[in-house]
C-alpha cells in the first residue's frame, strides 16, 4: 500500500480506538499533503507511516497524539509477535526421526523390487 492508503488505514484504526481529535487532525494533515501521491506505486509499510508520524513536531509536543500513536505500534507489534509465535516451532518439535526398516522394505516393494 502505498503512503496514501496507510494514512487513511491508520485515521481509521485512530478513529475505532478512540483516539483524540488532534490525533486524527495530524493524520488529516498528512493525508491531504499525500493526496498528489494518491496512484503512486511506491510502496510504504504502516510502521514506518506511523513511525514518521511520532517525529512530528505536534506528536512530540503532545502526550495525547504520541500515546494515540504508541497505542496504534504496540498494536502492530503484538499482531506481528502471535503471527511469528504461530510461525516458529521449536527446534525440538521438528527433529528427524529415523524411519523404521518396514517402511523401506514396503517402499521396495510397491515399487517393484525384491526387498532384500
Amino acid at each position: 500500500m502505498n503512503a496514501y492508503e496507510q494514512l487513511v488505514a491508520i485515521r481509521d484504526r485512530l478513529e475505532l480506538n478512540g483516539a483524540s481529535e488532534d490525533s486524527i487532525a495530524l493524520v488529516e494533515k498528512f493525508i491531504g499533503r499525500a493526496e498528489p501521491e494518491r496512484e503512486s506505486d511506491m510502496s510504504v509499510t504502516q510502521v514506518m507511516m506511523i513511525r514518521h508520524l511520532l517525529r512530528q513536531r505536534e506528536a512530540l509536543d503532545s502526550h495525547a497524539i504520541y500515546d494515540d500513536l504508541q497505542e496504534l505500534m504496540s498494536e502492530i507489534e503484538a499482531r506481528r509477535t502471535v503471527r511469528n509465535d504461530d510461525a516458529a516451532r521449536p527446534a525440538w518439535e521438528e527433529e528427524k526421526q529415523p524411519r523404521p526398516k518396514s517402511y523401506y522394505k514396503a517402499l521396495k516393494s510397491r515399487d517393484g523390487q525384491e526387498p532384500k
